[in-house]
């Protein structure tokens, strides 16, 4: 999943603040949501906040708004500065608090009109729902009053739409804002604006979701798991537990928007797969106006819209954005070359709210029957996404909102925007999706793979949809997803400790197949190891009985790691084209591969004697997870050849990515590699009679320094452990920590 992920804090002085401040806070639409008689009638009711023994929120209030209002509460108390950072990053004024490093960023942030379309949504989203998010904004600033000290000077303005707007901009940053653009530059076309995807965040994607019914469970219940793989400081991940009217919840939130979450009922996972969702379209424009262009014969002229740009020091700079109106949409020119503009046309360019409405309607679903209707609007982002429920049925949907298309263009390049023929013919309806229910198999997953390869056998054939709806490589699948096919092709009895079991399955599924060609060289070619040292054949003899397991203690792990990495680059060399794809067979293992396979072990061998003095190092010594001055050991590190850095998409001898997904980076001085992304916050699911369900989010619930809940799960991913959510409020006694009830009164109602 590609999540934009912020720093630990958006942070600025308060003498450059304060003159902004003053200068350039932008209102944003603030709704009034409860009349005088509703304020009346809810004035008095309560909401009690317990925080469990992992500081999450447990919210228990007799209506969903009041629910809302402690949410909006306890987010605030955990990350008040958080919120409002992403509400300034909305805002497309990073720059301007931050520096010209961030201008590309808020460009693109406002040219797809983020604020605008956020307050059309609200406007659409149910009269409940509307009142929801209120109290929920009512909850933060009743939070900010109570605790001045604690918010910033440079605050923005925010209303309850603003935060419809704030899960577009963060979910549009890793999709349609991407995706979209990328299509016209296969046009060769240089995009006007630099990718979202910088710093924490990145296109590659990562994300685990299943779910195991009934007939190979051990006690026959539905088991659901969920692990998005983002950044470890995402802003886009807040957990909670809410007993709120008739909503039951408990997961992760983004602002107000519970969306990846379970009930009694049902239980959900979303992976990063989708249908083609956006196309690009080349116009020819006017040589002597080139913001007019025709279409079906007749002149058309783009809208503009002049956006004011503010530097750290007060200085503006002004830019015009052009969009037209293809599809109906408003649609951004992304790019120019010569007498051709490039435009992009999402289909959900006018969406904004309906996911809202429909994540919404799923967290009150009782079945996967309710979740398809919960989701018929097509608001879903593009997502896999993989539902179970207590009665034992399963679902996965490839979702999206999906534009049918005229026959005789290749959409996934820019096609010919000056008339009709190009135009789209309506929208495909959610029957129409890729989807599978209730499979023989009686196990869904999607680890980013292709619809095709779910199952050992049986699959679906890629031919049966249009190749927009598709929209995959037929038979590409990722090393996660061939774990999770091993492991829950051969359950039969499948169970809670196989859950945790394969939720921090650490096996790098490319070992065999290294380790083959190794014992196969040894064998084959004794000869080429007179020269060896002891030390690379001390690495080599462990290497042929290794497990391929990368666990944080273990002393072979690390070993493999560093040989494995220098045969990565080796491969890039054209002598060993042939071993860069998968299947690999013995007649191309010769002896100048067999050299180079000693080479490296010898070259690894001494690379680990320079670094650590030795050889027998601890994978966790190297790799390990936290923030600030104390780290424990991880396992589960992405192994990635430098040469080849998009090498995740599909399983190939270069790189090797686990269930966690871990990648690192170094940190600090004595060059221990601290994980950045990976497994963030999990959830296992089981869902029978009773629920249960359990959960971990690195670092910690809280993003005060101060916090005892700053960084206390990290020891949970350390030692490979899921805590209770304790969401039936029974399993809650006897781990309260905290207990605060809030009363509601009025001049915080929105």
């Amino acid at each position: 999943m590609r999540i934009l992920v912020l720093g630990p804090g958006v942070c600025f002085t308060m003498k450059i603040m304060v003159s902004l401040f003053q200068l350039v806070l932008m209102p944003v639409c603030s709704v009034v949501i409860a009349s005088e008689s509703e304020q009346s009638a809810i004035a008095g009711q309560e909401v009690t906040l317990y925080r469990d023994d992992w500081g999450v929120p447990h919210l228990y209030a007799d209506s969903e708004e009041v629910g809302y209002y402690g949410l909006g509460y306890a987010q605030a108390e955990d990350r008040l500065e958080q919120i409002l950072g992403m509400l300034v990053v909305l805002q497309g004024r990073r720059s301007e608090l931050q520096g010209d490093s961030h201008l590309q960023l808020d460009m693109e942030i406002r040219r797809w009109r983020h604020l605008e379309e956020g307050v059309a949504g609200f406007e659409r989203m149910s009269p409940q729902l509307q009142k929801n998010y209120g109290y929920y904004v009512s909850g933060i600033k009743r939070f900010m009053a109570d605790n001045p000290n604690s918010v910033p000077v440079w605050s923005p303005e925010f209303g309850p739409a603003s935060f419809v707007s704030l899960s577009r901009m963060i979910l549009w940053l890793g999709y349609h804002m991407v995706d979209g653009p990328a299509e016209c530059e296969k046009a060769g076309v240089v995009l006007d604006r630099q990718a979202p995807g910088t710093s924490d965040a990145t296109p590659e994607r990562a994300s685990n979701g299943w779910v195991v019914m009934p007939a190979r469970t051990l006690h026959g219940e539905t088991i659901v798991g969920s692990d998005p793989h983002v950044g470890l400081q995402s802003p886009a991940y807040y957990e909670y537990r809410i007993d709120a009217g008739a909503l039951k919840s408990s997961g992760f939130s983004l602002g107000p928007m519970l969306w990846q979450a379970h009930n009694s009922h049902v239980a959900w996972a979303m992976t990063t797969g989708n249908p083609d969702m956006w196309d690009c379209y080349e116009v020819v424009v006017d040589s002597n106006n080139p913001r007019r262009f025709m279409y079906d014969g007749h002149w058309q002229n783009m809208e503009l819209r002049e956006e004011i740009f503010r530097a750290t020091d007060g200085s503006e700079r002004k830019h015009v954005f052009e969009y037209t109106r293809h599809n109906g949409l408003l649609s951004p020119v992304v790019a120019r070359k010569g007498d051709r503009a490039y435009v992009v046309s999402a289909s959900q360019m006018h969406d904004a709210g309906v996911l809202d409405e429909e994540i919404y309607r799923m967290n009150l679903a009782t079945s996967v029957a309710e979740v398809k209707t919960a989701m018929a609007g097509l608001g879903m982002f593009p997502q896999n996404i993989i539902v179970g429920d207590n009665k034992g049925n399963a679902l996965y949907v490839r979702a999206g909102k999906v534009p049918r298309r005229p026959e005789g263009f290749d959409w996934t390049a820019p096609v010919p925007g000056n008339n009709s023929k190009t135009a789209w013919l309506g929208y495909h309806s959610f029957d129409d999706l890729v989807q599978v229910e209730n499979p023989e198999q009686a196990y869904l997953q999607n680890n980013n793979i292709a619809p095709d390869r779910m199952f050992a056998r049986n699959n679906i054939d890629a031919r049966s949809y249009p190749k927009y709806l598709f929209n995959d490589e037929p038979g590409r699948i990722t090393t996660r997803g061939i774990r999770a096919i091993q492991v829950l092709s051969q359950s039969e009895k499948f169970g809670l400790e196989d859950a945790f079991a394969l939720s921090f399955d650490e096996q790098w599924v490319t070992a065999d197949a290294w380790l083959d060609a190794l014992v196969f060289s040894v064998d084959n070619y004794p000869n080429l190891l007179d020269g060896v040292s002891a030390d690379a054949r001390t690495l080599i003899n462990g290497l042929q009985v290794f497990d391929g397991v990368a666990r944080a203690d273990s002393v072979t792990a690390l070993q493999f790691l560093f040989w494995r990495q220098g045969m990565g680059d080796i491969l890039t060399q054209p002598e060993f084209a042939t071993l860069r794809k998968f299947p690999w067979h013995q007649d191309n293992f010769t002896s100048t591969f067999a050299a180079a396979l000693f080479e490296r072990a010898e070259h690894a061998a001494g690379q680990m004697t320079a670094r650590f003095g030795g050889i027998d190092i601890q994978l966790g010594k190297l790799f390990q997870m936290g923030r600030g001055s104390q780290s424990w050991p991880v396992g589960g590190e992405t192994i990635k050849a430098s040469t080849d850095l998009d090498c995740m998409a599909n399983i190939n001898p270069l790189c090797d990515r686990t269930f966690r997904a871990f990648e690192s980076r170094t940190e600090n001085e004595a060059g221990v590699r601290m994980a950045f992304r990976g497994s963030q916050s999990m959830r296992v699911v089981v869902l029978g009679e009773t629920v249960q369900s359990y959960s971990l989010h690195s670092y910690g619930q809280s993003n005060l320094k101060t916090s005892p809940h700053w960084d206390d799960q990290i020891r949970l991913a350390s030692e490979r452990h899921l805590k209770p959510t304790y969401f039936n409020r029974k399993d809650l006694d006897g781990h309260i920590t905290s207990t605060k009830t809030l009363s509601i009164y009025g001049d915080f109602l929105q």
